[in-house]
């Protein structure tokens, strides 16, 4: 499932973000994140998600993360190299609320 689809308004947002951040080509591959799995935590507070299939273990010395300044919350992005494959949405109610109900079977 696109991230665009699922998500239209905080995909516009997270362009946005990264385009005011300088990272004008990690805002060029937005468009066309799928969202693969949800952060499993279960807490109230998180709307995270993998744009790539999750690891068995840790992401290795590839790995970077990069924070955005959102007007509210907390967004983060694990890159491996230059490419998108987690993203941490923390205090973002209007996220969760609609990242939530999505069922797993639509991400296979």
């Amino acid at each position: 499932m696109l991230l665009v689809e699922s998500l239209p308004e905080f995909s516009r947002e997270l362009t946005k973000l990264l385009i005011t951040a300088g990272e004008t080509a990690l805002a060029a591959q937005v468009d066309r994140l799928e969202i693969v799995a949800k952060c499993d935590c279960n807490d109230d507070f998180c709307a995270s998600f993998y744009t790539a299939r999750k690891p068995f273990e840790r992401y290795g010395k590839q790995r970077r993360t990069l924070e955005v300044q959102p007007a509210q919350g907390m967004i983060l992005l694990d890159l491996i190299d230059t490419t998108i494959v987690h993203i941490e949405v923390l205090y973002r109610d209007d996220v969760r609320s609609k990242l939530v109900p999505l069922s797993l079977e639509s991400f296979r």
